[in-house]
């Protein structure tokens, strides 16, 4: 019982690694191809994920735009 348990454990971390490696992976991807807008926003999705503060988006520039 207690082996299982531990394979379990040791499993589902593997697969927790595995994921958080993919996703930033595709992070990445989408910073290097991204403009400047598009990775502010990336960044705070990524630390409203990661729990940081609420997602929200920048304040809008001197040309309206955000």
């Amino acid at each position: 019982m207690v082996i299982a348990a531990c394979v379990t454990a040791a499993v589902l971390g593997m697969a927790k690694l595995v994921r958080d490696w993919l996703i930033l992976r595709q992070v990445r991807a989408a910073m290097d191809t991204g403009t400047p807008e598009d990775r502010v926003r990336i960044g705070i999705r990524l630390v409203a994920a990661l729990g940081g503060r609420a997602a929200e988006e920048p304040p809008a520039g001197p040309d309206g735009d955000g």
